[in-house]
């Protein structure tokens, strides 16, 4: 292994060696960085960035898809810190995404982060967020909000993340073409490879300004693992037209079909040193997974006000069909989900001061009909009989949230931004599933909060800017969560409320020299009822609140120009996140957690990425990219625990011009020296099933092709 080891290092070093001599033998075309005068929606006003108090960074579409996989997230969010974005390498189950230790928990979906892609909701109002429409190839921008969201968006306690895909005007007509050919190096007996290709065409439609597009794309991926292929298909379609009298007039629909997506299942830590590609006979003889089909269709109308304000109305709906086998039920589920978002922004002068207000609500209402089956308990049994049913009940969650939102600016170098909201969320199940063994359980919940913030941003000059804030945010349960009951009965758990925590933060950003730019930012949630998993019995997770835990870290970032060519991003994030008071019991014994560190996060996250860039009409260009993470506790009594790991990615590309049309062919390698390590973990797992391990190396051949009129 040493060996080979000396071999990549030397391919790293001699590439990199070569384009710098390439650099030094032409002319320094480089230009200085300067901060860009960025302006981000993520706060729900077109504000500049040097004139929010909060940390907000956009991820452009060159971080996001460049030479990528382009499977999830974690990819793309690997550069923003305070985010941790696990991967599963797991189709059936989203990634586990926490911003500031919120969502760490989550056991599936996206959990105490608020997404939104081109401005319609993935967040249901109970808090659980999806990603099934998601098509990262065609995503332009990605702004992540950091922190205290509900004096804006409600039910998220970590953050915002905020979607946008491709540009809304063209000039002409334009197809993007992504093709991508993967194989995975070392499996047991077989060859596994996978395979993903994505178009997206574009043209101007609707008179001057107006365009429309429609993407298609499909993943078909052969896991490392057995028992982990999935197949994924997308078709997106967006229309935005101008209108008159300054309205414009957006439209989309978007269909989701995943009608594979196998789960290999979390392993215990004997299962992962034995051989990390097992499957446990569970997940496979009862076939775990998940076949979904979603869509959603929204419609966006926008008018630019006189006197340089905004105003604008979203109106959306989802519809999502789920059959999801687990190991211990099979989940039958339909879901509608409805909505409404509006708000304005307008310039009021308070005085001689500049004032910027901005109002608005919420509306989302989800439907879901969920049925569990029990098995047969006979090998590759996942029938689900009528007889047999474990859950059948229609439940409802209804959210309706008015904010408001002002931005004074108190000196040309000083603004002061202010926000409230109410959030009202209301839970309800009508049981049918009714015998004389098993009562009605029907009933409803109610979970009300009132959420502040109050920031404050300052420029000491043109490059820099100071912030702090102080805010108020709320999370929900799910209403998976709260049907997970430890009864073992319908309806809902009634001992299960929302979390609460007041967050804190100091931060600042810039540009230093014209070549480097920065963001530093300190920070500390005070969290109330932090809702945690944990394993009632061997078999199943459930959910209740602990009593309070404290959130405290550093995240430091920069880019900077080392040499003409040549530049370096480094992400540095430490999260000391731990619980002040939390007991439990467990059989005849008493586990105090006050003061232990909460599982599931490292305490250390540090994220590299060198690039090398040739002169233009060259068109090379290199990437090196590398992560560390520290060990974490993967349950609360800490006995367990993840080991640190690192690992390595390289990137090369060429982009050039062929027959009329550029095309950028490129070259990636995962994990290049081949590192066992165990990727994402599930916390507080049920029969010790903590450990999800990431797969050994693995290369990718890819074209990108761009052709227009």
């Amino acid at each position: 292994m040493r060996v080979y080891h000396g071999y990549y290092i030397c391919v790293i070093c001699g590439s990199l060696l070569s384009l710098t001599a390439l650099f030094v033998q032409n002319p320094d075309t480089t230009k200085p960085y300067t901060l860009p005068a960025t302006t981000v929606s993520v706060t729900r006003a077109a504000l500049p960035l040097n004139k929010i108090p909060q940390s907000v960074q956009a991820v452009d579409r060159a971080q996001i898809s460049r030479a990528r996989p382009t499977w999830g997230l974690d990819e793309a969010l690997a550069s923003v810190p305070g985010v941790y974005a696990s991967n599963r390498y797991n189709f059936s189950q989203d990634q586990r995404i926490s911003i500031r230790g919120f969502g760490a928990r989550s056991a599936f979906a996206v959990r105490g982060i608020k997404i939104l892609v081109d401005g319609i909701p993935q967040t249901l109002p109970d808090g659980q967020g999806q990603l099934t429409n998601l098509e990262l190839g065609e995503v332009d921008r990605i702004e992540v909000l950091r922190g205290s969201a509900s004096a804006l968006y409600g039910n998220a306690t970590g953050g915002v993340i905020s979607i946008w895909t491709g540009p809304v005007q063209v000039s002409h007509l334009e197809e993007d073409a992504r093709i991508l050919l993967g194989h995975f190096d070392q499996v047991r007996g077989d060859s596994r490879s996978w395979i993903k290709f994505q178009s997206t065409t574009s043209q101007p439609v609707g008179g001057a300004g107006g365009s429309a597009s429609l993407t298609v794309s499909r993943l078909d991926y052969q896991g490392e693992r057995d028992h982990s292929s999935a197949t994924s298909d997308v078709f997106n379609a967006r229309v935005n037209l101008p209108m008159r009298s300054g309205w414009s007039l957006g439209l989309l629909a978007e269909l989701g079909d995943d009608p594979r997506a196998d789960n290999p299942g979390s392993l215990t830590l004997a299962e992962l040193h034995a051989n990390p590609d097992t499957v446990p006979l569970l997940n496979r003889n009862r076939d775990a997974g998940k076949a979904v089909t979603q869509f959603q269709t929204g419609a966006t109308a926008r008018h630019v006000l006189a006197g340089g304000g905004e105003a604008q109305v979203t109106l959306f709906g989802v519809t999502r069909d789920l059959t999801n086998p687990i190991t211990t039920t099979y989940i039958d589920l339909t879901r509608f989900d409805y909505g409404a978002r509006a708000s304005v922004t307008y310039p009021l002068h308070l005085g001689s001061l500049p004032h910027r207000l901005t109002a608005g609500f919420d509306f989302q209402r989800q439907r879901d009909d969920r049925k569990n089956f029990n098995y047969l308990n006979t090998p590759g049994d996942s029938a689900k009989p009528d007889t047999s049913r474990a859950l059948d009940q229609l439940e409802h969650v209804t959210e309706i949230g008015p904010f408001v939102q002002s931005a004074l600016e108190l000196s040309p170098r000083t603004t002061l931004t202010a926000g409230l909201r109410y959030d009202w969320v209301k839970f309800a199940v009508q049981d049918r599933l009714i015998t004389p063994t098993n009562p009605d359980n029907s009933g409803d919940r109610l979970m009300r909060a009132l959420s502040g913030s109050l920031g404050l941003a300052v420029n000491p000059s043109a490059a820099v800017t100071v912030y702090g804030n102080i805010g108020s945010s709320f999370e929900t349960p799910t209403t998976t969560e709260l049907v997970n009951s430890p009864t073992g009965t319908g309806g809902f758990n009634p001992d299960l409320g929302p979390q609460q925590a007041w967050n804190y933060e100091i931060g600042a950003r810039g540009a230093i020299g014209g070549r480097a730019n920065f963001s530093a930012a300190i920070f500390q949630a005070d969290v109330r009822d932090e809702l945690v998993q944990y394993a009632a019995d061997p078999t199943r997770a459930y959910y209740r609140n602990a009593g309070s835990a404290r959130h405290r870290g550093v995240e430091l970032s920069g880019t900077v120009a080392v040499a003409p060519g040549i530049s370096l991003n480094a992400v540095w994030t430490y999260a000391d996140y731990r619980y002040r008071r939390y007991s439990f019991t467990v059989g005849t014994g008493v586990h105090t957690l006050d003061g232990r560190a909460l599982p599931g996060v490292p305490q250390h996250w540090l994220h590299l990425i060198a690039r090398a860039q040739a002169p233009r009409a060259l068109g090379a260009w290199m990437e090196v990219e590398q992560t560390y993470s520290s060990g974490f506790f993967v349950n609360d009594t800490l006995n367990t625990r993840a080991s640190p790991w690192w690992v390595t990615n390289v990137r090369l590309g060429w982009q050039g011009k062929g027959p009329g049309m550029p095309w950028a062919p490129f070259l990636g390698i995962n994990n290049l020296f081949n590192h066992r390590y165990v990727s994402s973990v599930v916390i507080n797992a049920a029969r010790d099933r903590y450990y999800e391990p990431a797969p050994g190396r693995n290369f990718y051949f890819g074209l990108a092709i761009r052709a227009g009129q």
